[in-house]
């Protein structure tokens, strides 16, 4: 059985393990009724949903290249709490969409 460990210091969920078995997975990241969960290894670790304080499109840019460099822009979703803020890193535009829409937060805009 796999171990879970809160990223937010004194807020833990009381089942990890049951809320886990039934989360939405999106791509490396599950997202279940109480809690988003990060791979960390062989384990994984958790931020209870009661800890956010919002959520929100959001992308990060990889840079490649020397003679001529090429920034790639990657969906990402930023989550806001109290002790941090953590982003959630996608291959798949569409991702950012379902995990917002998983935590009941405003999809991002079609362009």
């Amino acid at each position: 059985m796999a171990k879970f460990t809160s990223l937010i210091p004194g807020t833990e969920i009381a089942d990890a393990a049951a809320d886990f078995r039934g989360a939405l997975k999106v791509e490396q990241y599950r997202v279940g009724k109480e809690a988003v969960y990060l791979p960390a290894g062989f384990r994984w670790e958790y931020i209870p949903r009661s800890a956010l304080k919002g959520a929100a499109d959001s992308h990060r840019s990889v840079t490649a290249g020397h003679c001529v460099t090429v920034t790639e822009r990657k969906p990402a979703v930023e989550l806001m709490t109290d002790a941090a803020g953590f982003t959630l890193s996608f291959d798949r535009a569409d991702s950012v969409g379902r995990v917002l829409d998983a935590l009941g937060a405003a999809p991002p805009d079609e362009a």
